[in-house]
């Protein structure tokens, strides 16, 4: 063969293709290094939150010396509230009587069992 026939420098189209696949892996390295650091995103109650939940519920003198007579779980609720938002108050609350202390499911209201 002939040296002037050799194609020996990748044509254009190859160098474009080499640069895309680049920045894609690069892409793909950054979000899923980007995932496992922040975590994947999907809420789960902390099981200290659930224990807090637990020993709110247990702590009958506090709820009543606050006026929660009716139930600690609505003190309980009322605490995890200012650390959290109500709702994930209240699946902190579920959670922890489905899990940790479950003698104070009925202490829920009706319509959270």
């Amino acid at each position: 063969m002939y040296a002037r026939k050799l194609h020996t420098r990748p044509t254009t189209a190859n160098a474009e293709l080499r640069r895309l696949l680049r920045g894609v892996l690069i892409t793909t390295v950054m979000t899923v290094g980007l995932a496992a650091w922040c975590g994947s995103g999907i809420a789960h109650a902390d099981d200290s939150h659930e224990q807090q939940a637990c020993a709110l519920m247990d702590d009958y003198g506090t709820a009543i010396h606050l006026g929660y007579s009716n139930g600690t779980a609505q003190y309980a609720f009322a605490v995890l509230s200012t650390e959290m938002p109500p709702v994930d108050a209240a699946h902190v609350l579920l959670a922890a009587t489905r899990d940790d202390c479950p003698n104070h499911a009925a202490d829920l209201p009706d319509g959270w069992r």
